[in-house]
């Protein structure tokens, strides 16, 4: 892993990083599946990557609604998460979901 250090001064900020070996660490590929999805209605989730109450990293994203006739399941794939080297222990991958529409309608 590489670090470092800056000081955001306002306009354009570079940082060279130099040098990292791609061959270090995990990738925790993750699928999903939301069942019941009502039509025409947005879904937040998140995907969180627990080491005991600490949180090694989220996912947080909107799926966009589906125009089926009636509730579906959607799959959801490729998420990821990245372990550096040394992550041997067991870890937890928890997600919840939520609906961010509920379909209302204003007649103006």
């Amino acid at each position: 892993m590489l670090e470092r250090r800056i000081k955001p001064e306002g306009g354009l900020v570079y940082c060279d990083l130099g040098q990292l070996c791609p061959e270090a660490g995990q990738i925790v590929d993750c699928t999903l599946v939301l069942t019941g999805v009502l039509p025409e209605r947005r879904v937040a989730v998140a995907a969180e990557l627990m080491d005991g109450d600490t949180c090694l990293g989220a996912r947080l994203f909107t799926i966009p609604p589906h125009h089926e006739p009636a509730a579906a399941d959607l799959k959801l794939t490729g998420l990821r998460f990245y372990l550096p080297e040394g992550a041997d222990r067991p870890l937890t991958l928890r997600a919840d979901a939520h609906y961010i529409d509920r379909n209302e309608r204003c007649l103006l």
